[in-house]
């Protein structure tokens, strides 16, 4: 589907209220569907599903510039497929960590027309973003120097700063094809990837105090690269948000149906 000059690979089930879902940084849905996080085929089928790979990752078409994928115009990007896919009514947005950031982008340009939020893994921001932002910069070098299929293979050797340990220890077998569209992602694609990622951040304090809507936060403990201070300023800055964190595999098992009663809740509430 072209949005906003990209040609972006999509996918969608169900019919119903609009529920728009996107990845994380250097993941898929592909990468998504191998961890199995999310149980997306227990989704419920009165509410339409759209996932879609971010401009760069996946299938979906590439960036020819770091400012290509500031979280704004990732934003940007899942505002058009909702308006796309919507067709006037409203719609709830989310996402993981990089998803998470987009999701909230987008909400600020139409906060209007967006009937709830579903955050989960918010990303390092503010205070914590300076030190990972230089994590993203020393990444775009190395990337440009090894290409994903390398890169994948350097990742797999330092898995702690992409899960929890306890995390990759219950998902052990399944954390390997989360890495497998990252192999084959090119050299000036992470480039441009990392170095956009090391100058975005999430929006002011004061604009995300502005959304008026539903919004389920989920986080988990023990890792750096999303840390609980992001996830827990977020749940005393936006005036209807509930947060739950995850200190276990039994509880990130947890989330799946929460995320569905949620946005089943909030759609039903808009259209009655």
């Amino acid at each position: 589907m072209q949005i906003n000059a990209h040609e972006l690979n999509t996918r969608s089930q169900g019919k119903g209220p609009l529920f728009v879902w996107g990845h994380g940084l250097t993941g898929s849905m592909g990468s998504e569907d191998a961890l199995g996080l999310f149980e997306w085929k227990k989704f419920p089928r009165d509410i339409r599903l759209l996932r879609y790979d971010a401009r760069g990752h996946g299938e979906s078409e590439a960036s020819a510039t770091p400012a290509g994928y500031h979280w704004a115009e990732l934003g940007s990007d899942m505002t058009a497929l909702a308006h796309k896919h919507a067709r006037g009514s409203g719609y709830v947005l989310g996402g993981q960590s990089m998803g998470c950031a987009t999701a909230l982008y987008a909400a600020l340009q139409c906060p209007e027309e967006v009937r709830g939020l579903v955050l989960v893994n918010p990303p390092t921001a503010w205070q914590t973003r300076a030190a990972q932002g230089a994590f993203y910069r020393k990444s775009a070098w190395v990337s440009g120097l090894l290409g994903g299929k390398l890169l994948a293979k350097v990742m797999s050797k330092d898995l702690s700063r992409l899960l929890p340990f306890w995390m990759l220890e219950a998902r052990a077998e399944k954390v390997p094809g989360a890495f497998e569209g990252l192999s084959r992602m090119r050299r000036c694609t992470l480039f441009n990837l990392f170095r956009g990622a090391a100058l975005t951040d999430l929006p002011a304090e004061s604009a995300l105090a502005t959304l008026e809507v539903p919004t389920l936060i989920l986080a988990w403990s023990d890792d750096p690269t999303h840390p609980l201070s992001t996830a827990e300023t977020l749940a005393q800055l936006l005036p209807r948000a509930q947060l739950h964190i995850a200190h276990s595999n039994d509880e990130v098992l947890r989330w799946p149906a929460l995320m569905r009663e949620f946005v089943s809740q909030v759609s039903a509430k808009a259209d009655a």
